[in-house]
């Protein structure tokens, strides 16, 4: 996949404007991810997006944060300039499209690395 087709999926999933509103959404819903994220797993899961993409999942340190979910999805909505109940959707959109990206054994390892509920962000409730 390439940074304008993951950017075609973000818009389509998240029904925004343009692509532009879909890079702006992904960039923060991933580079919260990335500081959610001990600096390894952060590191295998930019390797499997394309390259534009992957830079956005900065790890912070070697232990990453402790969010949970709500305080993830505020987080997005920090980093998005949004409230809490948009950043839902844009997380949602951003972070299904990831997983329709990697390979079902970085999505299983990476939803196995985070608290109960993160799979239903990713579109995988199943996985919970």
């Amino acid at each position: 996949m390439t940074y304008r087709d993951f950017l075609g999926a973000v818009r389509q999933h998240g029904e925004y404007a343009d692509l532009e509103e879909a890079a702006a959404v992904t960039e923060a819903v991933l580079g919260t991810l990335g500081e959610r994220l001990q600096l390894e797993a952060a590191d295998h899961l930019a390797d499997e997006l394309p390259l534009e993409i992957g830079e956005f999942l900065v790890g912070v340190d070697d232990h990453g944060r402790t969010w949970g979910v709500e305080e993830f999805v505020h987080q997005v909505a920090v980093a998005s300039g949004d409230d809490e109940e948009t950043a839902r959707p844009h997380a949602e959109a951003v972070l299904t499209v990831l997983a329709e990206t990697v390979s079902g054994g970085e999505l299983n390892k990476l939803i196995s690395r985070l608290p109960s509920g993160y799979a239903e962000l990713f579109g995988h409730p199943e996985l919970t």
